[in-house]
């Protein structure tokens, strides 16, 4: 299967918490002490969102040179690797199950690390931001940004402007 996929973006849903913390506990077995940290992030971990109903789970790593038996062990759980997919410094792996899973493999502390956390938790924080943001994704879903690749280029210049802002929000 290609990177592309269709999307459709739905209303927060409760359990979405949940599958985060089930799947979680999967992945720290897979990783074992390679994983440093295992983090809810994206919409889905933002209360209120609305979303593609994909969980993202980021995980920090020491070194994006993963052991065998780790990817071995994401094969058996359903994950299927993408490399880094245009994105330096994440190894991107996704799972389609009876619930879709997004993994961002990066390292412990570093820049996506760093940057996907900040955001998240400004959206967490400033309500008012997140709501302009649902918009924007439903606004691309009306234009017919229904694809991955589409729909994530649609708000790209929105996510950095947004990354802008919480970095500011730190001082």
């Amino acid at each position: 299967m290609g990177i592309d996929e269709i999307i459709s973006v739905i209303p927060y849903d409760e359990k979405w918490i949940a599958l985060f913390q089930n799947e979680k506990i999967n992945l720290l077995k897979a990783f074992g002490d390679d994983a440093i940290d295992i983090q809810h992030f994206g919409s889905t971990s933002v209360h209120g969102m609305f979303a593609k109903p994909i969980i993202d789970v980021l995980i920090g790593v020491k070194t994006l040179e993963l052991s065998n038996s780790v990817t071995n062990k994401l094969t058996q759980l359903g994950y299927e690797g993408f490399g880094e997919t245009g994105v330096k410094g994440r190894l991107y792996f996704r799972k389609r199950q009876e619930h879709a899973y997004n993994l961002a493999v990066v390292i412990w502390n570093g820049e996506q690390w760093v940057n996907n956390l900040l955001i998240r938790n400004y959206l967490r924080e400033n309500p008012h931001v997140a709501k302009q943001y649902c918009e924007r994704k439903l606004d691309a879903i009306k234009k017919g940004y229904t694809t991955l690749l589409s729909y994530s280029d649609e708000k790209a210049d929105y996510v950095s402007k947004l990354l802008d802002q919480a970095k500011k929000s730190i001082g």
